[in-house]
């Protein structure tokens, strides 16, 4: 595992968190197995603890580890979510948690003005400039999800300009680059989910292959800030593997 040893960009704390995940997914550190202290994984990937403890923080709120108080960190012995409809995941990880080698490629993306519609799902005023991206994910290199992302000028023109708001891959991790590189957290979503049929869908050429009447499940999210601002519309559509949910139903009072 040391060959695995943490560079230095994405964040240290990203990094670690991936390296753990991998080998939690990979059988390495099996289920109900104690993970090495933070104190021995700080020393193995030459980072400080903080940094450990921030991605077992992660873990833990994805459901991967569990914290005991006085003895340690331990692997979960109950499988994560990997889409799970109270609590919103990176892509990326949604893929490789369900066992898939993730892929990401940026198909198209323009500066656009906001029609009626989209200025008012995203609350700015008709004829607004809106970053309109396209992108693709993969798993074991198969096109497995497409989102059109709607992110309007405002959001990014102080840290971006137009031109590199549209260079490939700058707006992933989806939630990171609002939180990290636009100092606006997304606080929630609300989301429309729907069934639909691939026949129905206005798709990329890189879907060509998938059968016409082949089910597809369509999210429409809307993206809040903490001060109730929208962030972004998004349009997903989600196929095979990638379109279980999963719902965690409280019964009781709350």
């Amino acid at each position: 595992m040391t060959e695995n040893l943490p560079i230095q960009n994405p964040p240290l704390a990203d990094q670690v968190y991936d390296i753990i995940l991998k080998s939690i997914l990979s059988g390495e550190y099996k289920p109900g197995s104690r993970l090495p202290s933070e104190n021995e994984l700080a020393d193995l990937y030459k980072v400080s603890r903080p940094t450990i403890r921030t991605a077992f923080s992660r873990l833990g709120e994805l459901g991967y580890v569990i914290k005991k108080r006085g003895v340690g960190t331990f692997v979960s012995n109950t499988p994560s979510i990997a889409n799970p409809l109270y609590q919103s995941i990176d892509v990326m990880d949604r893929i490789s948690t369900q066992g898939y080698e993730p892929g990401f490629k940026q198909l198209w993306a323009e500066i656009i003005t906001a029609d009626q519609e989209l200025a008012q799902k995203l609350d700015i005023d008709p004829d607004s400039k809106i970053a309109r991206i396209q992108k693709l994910f993969t798993a074991n290199g198969e096109p497995i999800i497409f989102f059109e992302n709607f992110i309007p000028a405002w959001v990014y023109q102080d840290f971006f300009s137009n031109e590199e708001i549209l260079e490939p891959g700058i707006t992933e991790p989806f939630f990171e680059f609002f939180a990290n590189h636009c100092k606006q957290e997304v606080k929630l979503l609300t989301s429309v989910i729907s069934p639909d049929l691939v026949e129905n869908c206005d798709l990329p050429a890189e879907f060509n292959n998938i059968v016409p009447h082949t089910p597809v499940l369509s999210v429409i999210d809307l993206g809040y800030s903490t001060n109730n601002e929208v962030l972004f519309v998004s349009n997903e559509l989600l196929f095979k593997d990638a379109s279980n949910f999963y719902v965690i139903r409280q019964v009781g009072k709350v």
